[in-house]
């Protein structure tokens, strides 16, 4: 998704990249898919790279140590040797977000395009709306992927939990949404449930009988003023649009 500054959209859609493929090989691969489109990779005013990452830790803005990314991850989880780290800043948490990343395609994309910002799924999914929201009532977010589901638990402006979890099926969600309720709590019934991404009209009943308002979560709500955004299922792409 590229936009332009008054926010009219340039292009959209998806593209396929051999990742495997030589680094020198990959970035000129990126270069060529920008150009073929008419978009030049150098003098973009804001360029985002949103990876999927399974190993993240949240660390405070007066706490955080550059020099010690690969250390805050090793902490929480076991980091495998062919993953790198990366850092990004939230301001609205006051907070810096550590992450894995594969170095390879990190590199790729930052030669193909300097300037790129790197971030992962929940650095865009904890939004200053989300904790606004959860002033007036507990809210869980969950964003559905390809093989994994990503859990943020909102409650009085604050974030009580981040995690992401495998999932093979509609079940495993229900499952994970079921015991993150239950274990923070959250079992009001003004609870909302907000779910994005892959989401499926299946899924989407079923949680219907679990829980007492689930919602499709489509991001900032100026993006419905884009004409060219009607015909596209917003809830599936919040990461793109945040």
């Amino acid at each position: 998704m590229l936009a332009t500054t008054d926010r009219q959209l340039l292009t959209f859609g998806e593209a396929d990249f051999d990742f495997h493929r030589p680094l020198g090989e990959l970035t000129q691969s990126i270069k060529d898919f920008f150009l073929s489109l008419g978009i030049n990779t150098f003098g973009l005013k804001q360029v985002s790279l949103i990876l999927h990452a399974s190993h993240f830790v949240w660390i405070p803005e007066h706490l955080y140590d550059a020099a010690r990314d690969r250390q805050y991850l090793r902490m929480v989880s076991s980091l495998p040797a062919d993953l790198g780290s990366c850092h990004v800043h939230v301001p609205h948490m006051k907070a810096f977000m550590v992450f894995s990343a594969p170095t390879d395609i990190v590199t790729a994309f930052k030669l193909a395009m300097p300037g790129i910002d790197v971030h992962c799924q929940h650095s865009r999914l904890v939004t200053p709306t989300l904790l606004s929201r959860s002033l007036q009532h507990p809210l869980v977010l969950m964003h559905v992927g390809d093989g994994f589901v990503d859990f943020d638990a909102f409650y009085n402006g604050q974030l009580l939990f981040s995690n992401t979890f495998a999932s093979c099926s509609d079940k495993d969600c229900l499952f994970h949404a079921l015991t993150i309720m239950k274990q923070l709590h959250l079992e009001t019934p003004d609870m909302e449930l907000a779910i994005c991404g892959n989401v499926g009209r299946e899924i989407y009943a079923m949680l219907q009988h679990y829980f007492p308002s689930v919602t499709l979560h489509t991001g900032d709500p100026c993006t419905y003023a884009l004409p060219e955004m009607r015909q596209i299922p917003i809830y599936r792409h919040v990461l793109l649009l945040g």
